[in-house]
């Protein structure tokens, strides 16, 4: 079931509506969640339940043994190898196949494995990552094992961040299951200017976006210079706005049902070096690679050698976390040889250090604009060949170009640079939602007419459903 579908709107209105009816009794209030969230995911595909199902019951006796157990370790190890056996079937299991496939053609071997004819799970990387740290968690101690199995599956299934993150970790979500879930006024315009801001930037600014993206990169060699610049531009705030738009829906959405998730971006295209674009770029996926991959590897206390080395890891399976493709290893390559770089390199300089000053940090973040840009087009492009292809065009002289195509560019690249750095200072949507009154009323009322106005006849799928 798609945020941008009319099935959605009255399906949330009526989960809405039963949420507040059941509010008196908390145990049929879970349950009727519970009930949602499974309809919800089984709009897609009924038969991938059993794989949420297993997943949830796997994990919840795991932690109800961890405390008692005299090796947890080998229990934790248990719901890794569940956890990510399912992930590897399901979403590399192909590649890895195809993979060796193109190795046995190079060495003109005949034997080949024929591919396995599954679906990808929507969602699946994003529940399984939230399953395993609830197990990590209790393994650590940072967590005690719930005992109540309708709380840690609705952990797991809750539908607003279910397919597309954000991701919400045990311990968050649970601590706010046993919270004041009652909301005041302000919460409820929050969540309204969240949502309708959410919607607005998926409909009226990603889809259209995407006519500028989709046809280049789909097809790169028929096109030049400019409109391959113009695509990776546009395609860097397609799916900022898409995917940031989604994340705004699914957290109003589970505001307005008395659970708070954490943010997920914080205007990343304003940062000024990568390591702080990761810092508001999917804020909750780089906070789980920090906690359960970075410093478990030894993070940056073992001396620089090896913190460039775990910063190149993390990063690559990152990028492959992704998705199953060698594009997805060149971009989480790329994001972490950077990163390794800025802390080799540029931290030398004074032009990069904490307080650069107001030019410096304007330069620093067009540098790492263009280079999360770089990146984007191996994590667009269907292969390598159409990203190189992207590569060739921009290599070559520029063509021709009419003063559409170049107002198109700069409407794109400077108009929403701007507003990423004006919101960084701005926090408008604080402001609208605690303002109340006529600004609240106008942002809700602006959203929706251009909503109307401006929103393609086409709806393209959210991006990261694919993940």
């Amino acid at each position: 079931m798609l945020f941008n579908s009319v099935h959605f709107v009255v399906f949330f209105l009526v989960v809405l509506s039963l949420n507040q009816a059941l509010r008196r009794w908390p145990t049929a209030q879970k349950l009727m969640l519970l009930a949602a969230s499974y309809y919800f995911y089984g709009q897609w595909e009924w038969h991938y339940l059993l794989l949420i199902w297993f997943s949830t019951i796997t994990d919840y006796l795991i932690a109800l043994r961890l405390p008692r157990s005299a090796r947890p370790r080998r229990l934790v190890v248990l719901s890794v190898v569940v956890n990510l056996g399912f992930l590897a079937i399901f979403k590399y299991a192909n590649w890895m196949i195809d993979t060796f496939n193109m190795s046995a053609d190079a060495i003109g071997s005949a034997w080949h494995i024929t591919p396995i004819d599954l679906l990808l799970p929507v969602g699946i990387s994003f529940y399984t990552f939230q399953s395993l740290s609830y197990t990590i968690d209790v393994y650590r101690g940072v967590l005690p094992p719930r005992r109540n199995l309708l709380d840690y599956s609705l952990a797991v299934a809750f539908f607003p961040q279910i397919e597309a993150g954000p991701i919400v970790r045990a311990r968050e979500f649970l601590s706010e299951l046993d919270g004041d879930r009652r909301l005041d006024f302000g919460d409820v315009r929050y969540a309204l200017v969240l949502i309708a801001l959410g919607y607005a930037k998926k409909l009226v600014f990603a889809d259209n976006l995407a006519q500028f993206a989709d046809p280049v990169f789909d097809s790169p060699a028929l096109f030049g210079f400019w409109d391959c610049l113009l695509a990776i531009y546009a395609f860097a705030f397609q799916i900022y706005c898409d995917f940031s738009g989604y994340t705004d829906i699914a957290i109003g959405c589970a505001l307005l049902l008395g659970i708070r998730f954490p943010r997920n971006f914080d205007y990343p295209y304003a940062s000024a070096s990568l390591q702080e674009f990761w810092r508001r770029w999917h804020m909750t996926l780089s906070r789980w690679l920090r906690d359960y991959l970075y410093i478990p590897l030894g993070g940056n206390r073992k001396g620089p050698a090896h913190t460039y080395f775990n910063l190149v890891l993390t990063m690559l399976l990152g990028g492959l976390w992704h998705g199953a493709s060698w594009n997805f290893v060149i971009w989480g390559g790329i994001h972490g040889g950077w990163l390794a770089l800025e802390r080799a390199t540029f931290g030398r300089f004074r032009w990069w250090g904490d307080d650069p000053g107001l030019a410096a940090r304007f330069v620093r973040a067009i540098l790492t604009f263009h280079v999360v840009c770089a990146a984007w087009v191996f994590f667009r492009a269907p292969d390598f060949a159409h990203a190189a292809s992207m590569f060739r065009a921009l290599s070559k002289p520029a063509d021709a170009f009419d003063a559409s195509r170049l107002g198109a560019l700069l409407f794109t690249v400077c108009g929403m640079f701007l507003l990423q750095q004006a919101g960084l200072r701005l926090h408008y949507k604080e402001r609208l939602a605690g303002r109340g009154g006529i600004g609240f009323v106008l942002c809700i009322a602006i959203a929706i007419l251009a909503m109307i106005l401006f929103a393609p006849a086409k709806t393209v799928p959210f991006i990261y459903f694919q993940f």
